[in-house]
């Protein structure tokens, strides 16, 4: 899987055990040195950037190390070893500290600016899929593959202020609304992003993706796929999600779902508790993309098979937002050697988030025989 954050000073890529850092005028890599077991494969679980821009932090998936970089120099600043790997890594409003997410369902948090080892500061029973700080830095909201999104109280995290309940699969991508950081937005295997109230859990307006997806053959070609695993699924999956403000009363959310060669540019306005959202474009793509982010009114878009990050920018006039292709840039040009992400690759990566139904796949597929007879009486 490939990461990649995009900023007004940065674009910086990561696949496998490497990480392209693009500061527009020239590339420095980095190449991460793990000490693994014969024929054991490693690569980048995760990335993030400091708030300020300043600081990188990095960690790996089998070695399990959580690496921060300053991004004037190649070297680790602070280097850790976590206890069990990790999905989701983010830094605390004030860069002091970052939050990791791993995948027995702990987050634990690392203060950078000593040498102390993590502590863990609350626990899921099930994998974890994405976790932050709300910028008042009082809360810690987590997400997991059962369709939970908790909010904690910060720092005492055995305070639940709340759950955010209603989503119907996994729940991959956390944000707060730009434009109003009281609300939280999340994205679902469910094919939906949703607006909560995190404080008292209550949601507010739902985003249906599927509507927007006018290929049918594209849904109907994931369902037979994840069918035939025994896993019963009704919409596609969203898998990459960003968010940005354009106004004090008005936000974007860009997003792709699963399969879908394409990035989807919401608008989201609020009027008190009322929302209201319209898409506003799609960015029709060659591929499906391997990383997207968006920031301010720039949209990153990293195709791995080709090895470029394409650049748009929004433009906002009128409350309608358009699209203008702004440039390209390659990446990883001393790496021709590495592996392009398939769409093996990327089916098996959203593949293992659901749950099957039935641990008989035989007794899925029987029931699935029956429930198609009847219907068709």
């Amino acid at each position: 899987m490939a990461h990649m954050v995009g900023t007004e000073k940065y674009i910086i890529t990561a696949k496998e055990l490497h990480v392209d850092i693009f500061n527009y005028l020239d590339h420095k890599t980095i190449d991460i040195a793990v000490k693994n077991k014969p024929n054991e494969r490693d690569s980048i679980s995760d990335i993030a950037l400091s708030n300020d821009g300043k600081q990188l932090a990095v960690i790996t998936l089998t070695s399990k190390k959580l690496l921060v970089y300053d991004l004037q120099l190649t070297k680790p600043q602070k280097e850790y070893n976590v206890p069990r790997s990790a999905s989701r890594i983010r830094f605390t409003v004030d860069d002091s500290k970052l939050l990791v997410a791993d995948k027995s369902g702990d987050v634990l948090i690392y203060d950078i600016t000593t040498d102390s080892s993590g502590t863990k500061i609350l626990g899921h029973l099930s994998l974890l899929l994405d976790v932050l700080q709300t910028n008042d830095s009082r809360y810690i909201i987590s997400s997991d593959r059962d369709e939970k999104i908790r909010v904690s109280c910060y720092p005492n995290t055995y305070n639940i202020q709340t759950y955010c309940l209603g989503h119907k699969e996994f729940v991959n991508h956390i944000e707060l609304l730009p434009h109003n950081d009281k609300y939280l937005t999340s994205t679902s295997g469910d094919g939906t992003v949703k607006i909560w109230n995190y404080i008292d859990g209550k949601l507010h307006h739902t985003i249906d993706t599927s509507v927007d997806i006018t290929d049918d053959q594209l849904k109907q070609n994931f369902l037979n796929i994840m069918d035939e695993g025994g896993i019963e699924v009704s919409n596609l999956p969203i898998v990459h999600y960003s968010t940005s403000s354009i106004s004090d009363n008005f936000s974007v959310l860009a997003l792709t779902v699963h399969s879908c060669n394409a990035v989807l540019i919401y608008s989201l306005s609020n009027n008190d508790n009322k929302f209201s959202h319209r898409l506003e474009h799609k960015i029709i793509l060659e591929n499906f993309p391997s990383a997207m982010k968006l920031h301010n009114n720039s949209i990153f878009v990293y195709d791995d098979t080709e090895r470029y990050v394409l650049i748009y920018k929004l433009i906002y006039n009128n409350e309608n937002v358009t699209v203008e292709t702004h440039s390209k840039e390659r990446m990883f040009e001393s790496k021709e050697d590495t592996d392009t992400e398939n769409k093996e690759t990327q089916l098996e990566a959203i593949k293992v988030l659901y749950k099957r139904k039935f641990d008989n796949v035989q007794e899925y597929q029987e029931r699935k025989k029956q429930r198609l007879e009847k219907s068709s009486k």
